[in-house]
């Protein structure tokens, strides 16, 4: 009740101080428009980096071996350090491969149920390696089953051929079979370029494609093949906590069977994601600094300007004091009038929030702002504005009755 009865002296007192109450306001709108925005950009990008690729990220590393001398042999080079690699202390696993996720380089091939032409095209991005796939890159087999030794394919570089069974992720699968219907892709033909029959012997779980951005980044189709070339890309799977240890010595011992080739880009995989994902980390830590500087300024502003009115107004809570008004309700009243001035901000910044947003995402293509986030905004600017006016509120209350009578 008592409140309510601030409210009309509150209002008065804003009428004569229109200008510093508009400031106020535009202020704390702007500020929740850039802010609100910020934080759902912000959001939205660190899921984005954050999403799994469908492999043990963290416990993997890759290199490439590049032979230079003329009679280079790259099978045999391939089958021996891959023998090499399997059998060194601490690797789970390892494969040479033409690509993997996070690598920002491959092939994609469109795939589809029936060799008509008619049919549905599915995109989806191409993984050649062997049985040893699963394992090494820590894929979970949800149907079907995984390819043998015999199933492995040589291919050379300039190869169209497939083999004749594939896996699928289950993206994959769902998009071509239904996402209720997944399952039935086991022992299913599809067709490759419409033409290349293939038999699916089973689907995992999640494999990205190799670039992060693609619109169809879930969908991807392995098949068991080793492509020959001087240059070959082996990804291998360490024990938990071996990785920094045998990204050193490996690559040497690598180098030391063989001196027809070098050992070169020699990275985890989490280093390859820091790479790839540089600019959307740089748009995080610059936005979350934006918002930060941003609310600070806030913060300042909305302090200067209730210091501000409370010195031009210390004869008044004097009066007031005097007039038997105790040191809680004198800071009440500030703690009130900034949360009205905050309101309205809030409705008015609400309306720049839409605004700004609908501007971002004609100008970049960025997510529409999910509704959740005004109130979010909303509270933050909240809890800023009530926090900034603590300061000056107390200064107010510790003003004394006989302040009413310094200009008698």
């Amino acid at each position: 009740m008592n409140i309510l009865l601030n409210l009309g002296p509150i209002f008065r007192a804003l009428q004569r101080q229109r200008f510093s109450a508009i400031l106020v306001i535009v202020q704390i709108a702007i500020t929740m428009a850039i802010i609100t925005n910020g934080i759902a950009i912000s959001w939205d990008r660190y899921l984005h980096i954050e999403r799994s690729s469908g492999i043990d990220e963290q416990n993997t590393f890759f290199m490439t071996s590049s032979g230079f001398t003329k009679d280079f042999n790259p099978r045999a080079t391939i089958e021996l350090d891959l023998a090499i690699i399997r059998s060194t202390d601490g690797v789970i696993d390892a494969l040479q491969t033409n690509s993997f996720p996070l690598s920002d380089s491959g092939n994609w091939y469109e795939i589809q149920t029936s060799p008509q032409t008619d049919a549905q095209l599915v995109p989806a991005a191409s993984y050649k390696f062997d049985e040893h796939g699963i394992n090494t890159f820590g894929l979970k087999l949800i149907a079907g089953d995984n390819f043998n030794q015999q199933d492995t394919l040589w291919l050379n570089e300039a190869d169209s051929q497939w083999p004749s069974h594939v896996l699928l992720s289950k993206a994959t699968a769902a998009a071509l079979f239904g996402a209720n219907q997944w399952q039935i892709a086991v022992g299913k033909t599809i067709y490759v370029n419409q033409n290349t029959p293939i038999i699916v012997r089973g689907i995992v779980e999640q494999l990205h494609a190799p670039w992060v951005d693609w619109p169809h980044v879930e969908r991807t189709i392995i098949s068991p093949a080793r492509v020959t070339h001087n240059s070959a890309r082996y990804v291998i799977r360490t024990q938990p906590g071996r990785l920094n240890e045998i990204m050193q010595t490996l690559p040497m011992t690598l180098a030391k069977e063989n001196t027809q080739r070098v050992i070169r880009k020699v990275k985890s995989i989490q280093q390859a994601k820091d790479e790839i994902y540089a600019a959307d980390i740089a748009t995080v830590s610059i936005l979350l600094i934006v918002i930060v500087v941003l609310a600070f300024v806030t913060a300042m502003g909305v302090a200067g300007l209730a210091s501000f009115n409370i010195d031009k107004r210390r004869q008044q809570i004097g009066i007031r004091r005097a007039l038997g008004a105790s040191k809680r309700q004198i800071l009440q009243h500030f703690m009130l009038e900034n949360a009205l001035l905050c309101t309205m901000g809030a409705l008015f910044g609400t309306l720049l929030t839409l605004a700004l947003n609908i501007f971002l995402v004609n100008q970049y293509a960025l997510t529409p702002l999910p509704i959740y986030y005004l109130p979010l905004g909303v509270v933050i600017l909240f809890v800023i504005s009530q926090l900034a006016v603590i300061k000056p509120a107390c200064r107010a209350m510790s003003i004394s009755p006989a302040m009413a009578t310094r200009c008698i």
